[in-house]
């Protein structure tokens, strides 16, 4: 027979106790279904002869007064009997309701049930391996379903039966099961024999997982036709790539799809997970693997450019970055944010109130320019100080504005201003070095981790070499010498591989923000200065370890 056309009762009951000997039943709840379809449901609440002990009250909330005067379950298991029929029993740990039922059947003088059971715990183990618990609560979580109310008897038979759907789901996609006989002998095979493809799993425990370095790089999972389905990055690549077969369901629905295909494996080890984390930004844009959903394309970003626009300074939003003398700040963590900072900024130290607005409408013109306001001469130089960290006057002057409209009782734009000061703050908070002018973030960033120093060198905000200090002299003068020969040739624009870089750059940079350190190469600074600064730099650091 097919799955799809037997029929299943799925039963649960609350009882005194968890003893089938001892305790007795409280409540009956069971659901008929047929193929995926709930054709009945059974309820009943019964009087056990006892009360109902205070943890019980506790857990289902059924007290005694809500038994007393009920059926007995003598009177009761007729009706449900007639109800199960010759359908499958199923329950969760089908054993304890099975001899619950048994129990009182016996009591109550009547013949045993003789149906085929199926149990959602047997199938869960067996199908869920790398679940920590294979509870009814947990396969609950697990499914994202949603019971009305647990722990009565009806609303778990129903919970159960939608777990059911899904194991039976997974059956037939993962083992090919969809005869009932199969499905029967399935709950009761040994786990040792369960594991889906343990043929294509053996080979890449043999073949992959026992030769993982143990450094950072970036891995890919390709089919066995060699079709590339997903790139990822490490800081330790043995443990990140053993992670996706150990527990494999407790992964994302996707992912457990994406490891059912997975058949051979690469990986290109890095010296640091900043370069893994680069490499593997530039290869998912080149390949664009079906199981990376982020990072596909380049994304537009947008900056601030604090600059002249016909002999006045203009605060705009921009998309692109290009040598034209002006200041430029970012990428912005989203336009939004990008308006709402150069808004701000136009009401504090703008040339008119109402200043904000697009600068081609004022006959001006930019090439990429989209919004922006002009500001006044001092206010320039404010916004500046602000934006590179040097100066709080923006936070004050919010203050103040908030106090005064406050006492004018002007509450929502008190409300407002507040708004704006918490936005700015949490610019201001962030880490120095990311508020540099983009074109002046040229230097090193040196990361400690595990007893090495990471040396990070960057040109005009984008990172171009690396060394992991202390090294052989040579790797370490190559890396400076990238860095040297680059310093002295400016970009006219930045590429979006570059801006892409940047941002790679940047989040690492807040990530490690307790562990790293910045030197900047100033603008009046020589490269001989620097790399001695570097070299003492590196030295103090190394004597605090």
């Amino acid at each position: 027979m097919w799955i799809r056309d037997a029929e299943f009762v799925i039963v649960d009951l609350e009882t005194t106790g968890m003893h089938a000997d001892q305790a007795r039943i409280l409540e009956i709840g069971a659901v008929r279904v047929k193929g995926n379809r709930v054709e009945d449901t059974f309820e009943r609440l019964v009087d056990p002869g006892c009360e109902v002990p205070w943890r019980i009250t506790q857990i289902t909330g059924i007290t005694t007064a809500d038994v007393y005067g009920q059926s007995q379950v003598a009177d009761v298991l007729p009706a449900f009997i007639e109800f199960v029929g010759d359908a499958i029993f199923v329950a969760h740990n089908v054993t304890f309701d099975w001899k619950f039922i048994a129990s009182e059947l016996t009591r109550a003088g009547l013949p045993a049930l003789k149906n085929q059971t199926l149990c959602t715990v047997r199938l869960a183990r067996r199908l869920l391996k790398g679940l920590p618990s294979r509870s009814l609560g947990s396969l609950i979580k697990h499914f994202d379903i949603n019971p009305d109310d647990r722990h009565r008897a009806l609303s778990d038979a129903l919970a159960t039966q939608e777990v059911l759907t899904q194991l039976l789901l997974m059956l037939e996609r993962q083992h090919e099961i969809t005869e009932l006989d199969e499905l029967l002998r399935f709950q009761n095979t040994s786990y040792a024999r369960n594991p889906a493809d343990q043929q294509r799993l053996e080979h890449i425990r043999k073949n992959y997982l026992n030769k993982l370095p143990h450094s950072p790089g970036v891995y890919q999972m390709l089919r066995k036709d060699g079709k590339l389905l997903y790139i990822g990055k490490a800081r330790v690549l043995s443990e990140r790539v053993r992670s996706y077969f150990a527990g494999t369901e407790g992964h994302a629905q996707h992912i457990r799809a994406m490891i059912r295909q997975v058949h051979d494996i690469e990986w290109t080890q890095a010296e640091t997970e900043l370069e893994a984390l680069l490499l593997e930004s530039r290869l998912i844009k080149e390949h664009i693997p079906p199981f990376n959903k982020a990072g596909r394309k380049h994304r537009s970003r947008t900056f601030l450019r604090l600059g002249e626009i016909s002999s006045s300074g203009w605060v705009t939003l921009i998309k692109h970055i290009r040598a034209d003398g002006a200041r430029h700040y970012g990428p912005m963590a989203t336009r939004n944010e990008a308006t709402h900072l150069a808004q701000v900024l136009v009401s504090l130290y703008g040339a008119s109130p109402d200043a904000f607005r697009s600068p081609e409408r004022n006959g001006i013109g930019l090439e990429s320019s989209q919004i922006g306001g002009p500001l006044t001469e001092e206010g320039f130089v404010c916004a500046t100080a602000f934006l590179e960290g040097r100066d709080t006057q923006a936070l004050s002057l919010l203050e103040s504005r908030m106090r005064e409209a406050s006492q004018l009782q002007k509450y929502e734009r008190a409300a407002q201003i507040r708004d704006e000061l918490e936005f700015m703050k949490t610019i201001h908070s962030r880490p120095h070095f990311l508020r540099t002018a983009l074109l002046e973030r040229t230097g090193a960033v040196l990361c400690t981790l595990n007893g090495k120093i990471e040396v990070h060198f960057m040109a005009y905000g984008f990172p171009i070499a690396h060394a992991v200090w202390p090294c052989d002299p040579d790797t370490f003068d190559t890396a400076k010498s990238i860095f040297h020969k680059r310093v002295l040739h400016p970009p006219d624009r930045l590429t979006m591989q570059q801006v892409d870089a940047i941002t790679v750059l940047g989040a690492w940079m807040f990530k490690e923000r307790e562990r790293i350190s910045v030197l900047p190469l100033t603008s009046n600074g020589s490269l001989s200065e620097f790399d001695a600064a570097l070299e003492e730099m590196l030295d103090q650091i190394h004597s605090r370890q």
